[in-house]
Order: structure tokens, then C-alpha cells, then sequence
């Protein structure tokens, strides 16, 4: 079982509840989507998405839960981070996240994430280069990657189909 220390959180191996939780408390903002909306994302499914995360763990996929400590010593998970599409002869990878509810959002609880498995994946994996995208929109990703301290490559335009337009 992983377990990483964060400043404000703590990521560790995603168990078939958190999966469930995070199927059914995740909040999409609909009227101005900064993610993609994932057809079928729910408690009915989290048990195939559990198995999946499961079977590519540790060979293409790296992904934990991000766990919000209680003060009674418990702690909640708020959401999902993963070092994704692993290259282990090329040392590179994708980075992915997402927060379940709004009131988790724009409190650094992200940036600490994200730090906390860049660290892992640079210092302890031996990965050389770790790529992240967003959608144009999102800018509060798009901090949490400069805060991180990735640079821009370049932008995709048009690249995801969003409410009936590219």
C-alpha cells in the first residue's frame, strides 16, 4: 500500500469505497465544464473502475486517492490523482487529477497533490518527463501546473467536443 505525505493532504491507494465515494460525490459544473464529463461516472460503475485502476497499477497507471485528514485523526477522500499512460523505457507519463466537490476546489489542496506524486514519480520511479493537459477553460488547472512548475508546450485548439461545439 502507498502512502504519500503531502503538506495539507496525504495520498494513498485508492480501496473499493474510496472509489465509491468518489463515483458518488463527484459535482460537475455543467453550464461551464472545465473537465470532461465521463458518460457512466457513477456508484454503479465504481466497482469496474476500482478493478480497472486495480490491473493497470503499477504498470501503465500510478493513480491514489487524495485523502483530507479529520481533526478526530479519520480523514475523507476528496479526490484522484494518477501518473498515467506510464512509459517505463522512455521514463515518461501523463499527469491527471480531479477534486470531488466544489468546496475542495481552489484551496491548494490540488497543487499539494500534485507536488506530493511529481516528487514520487521524478525522485522514486525514475521518471524524466511528465506531461499534463487541460481543457482552455480551466484555469485553476492550469495554475496548479505552473505552481508545479510545468511549462507550456503549446496549445491543442478544438480538441474536445464540449455542449454541441469543438
Amino acid at each position: 500500500m502507498v502512502k504519500l505525505q503531502g503538506e495539507k493532504v496525504y495520498l494513498a491507494t485508492l480501496e473499493l469505497e474510496d472509489c465509491r465515494n468518489l463515483c458518488e460525490e463527484t459535482e460537475f459544473n455543467f453550464s461551464n465544464p472545465t473537465e470532461c464529463f465521463i458518460v457512466g461516472f457513477s456508484s454503479v460503475k465504481a466497482d469496474d473502475w476500482f478493478h480497472e485502476v486495480q490491473n493497470k497499477q503499477g504498470n501503465t497507471h500510478i493513480r491514489l486517492g487524495i485523502f483530507l485528514p479529520n481533526a478526530d485523526g479519520s480523514a475523507t477522500v476528496i479526490g484522484e490523482i494518477a501518473l498515467q499512460d506510464i512509459n517505463w523505457q522512455n521514463r515518461s507519463c501523463t499527469l491527471g487529477y480531479g477534486l470531488t466537490k466544489f468546496e475542495y476546489r481552489c484551496k491548494g489542496y490540488t497543487t499539494d497533490a500534485a507536488k506530493t506524486i511529481l516528487r514520487y514519480g521524478l525522485c522514486h520511479l525514475g521518471l524524466e518527463r511528465i506531461s499534463a493537459a487541460t481543457l482552455e477553460n480551466n484555469i485553476a488547472s492550469q495554475r496548479v501546473l505552473e505552481k508545479c512548475g510545468f511549462t507550456l508546450e503549446g496549445r491543442e485548439r478544438k480538441a474536445v467536443y464540449s455542449r454541441e461545439t469543438l
